[in-house]
């Protein structure tokens, strides 16, 4: 896949899973349940906001997108633990799965990846 494509799909990723967090976190909040509601919507307005504003900002875009990885993982497990609450099957699952997916992703799109891949491969 060429590079300008990964970026397009990666940044693609990053505004569903910020959405996908904001309407959780507002389903919590029409439920009265304002802890978990106050961290995900807030989780979910600064990935938009790095997103969105990594100019101003002053941020490398590279490391804006490796940044929101590491801020979508602990929401997407606030989500998976209110999925488990609400007694759900399948979905706290699927959410810790990838609650625990989304920090390796930081990790291997950082610049230590392809350094250790480098050195032992």
């Amino acid at each position: 896949m060429k590079k300008k494509v990964l970026r397009k799909t990666e940044t693609f990723l990053h505004f569903l899973t910020a959405a996908i967090i904001l309407i959780k976190g507002y389903d919590e909040l029409t439920k009265h349940i304002f802890f978990p509601a106050f961290i995900l919507l807030s989780f979910g307005l600064l990935v938009l906001v790095i997103m969105l504003l990594w100019r101003p900002l002053r941020i490398k875009p590279k490391e804006a997108r490796r940044s929101c990885y590491f801020i979508e993982a602990p929401a997407l497990l606030v989500i998976s633990y209110v999925a488990y609450l609400e007694g759900r099957h399948t979905v706290p699952y699927i959410f810790l799965i990838a609650a625990f997916l989304y920090p390796v992703m930081g990790f291997i799109s950082s610049k230590k990846w392809k350094k250790i891949n480098k050195q032992h491969f």
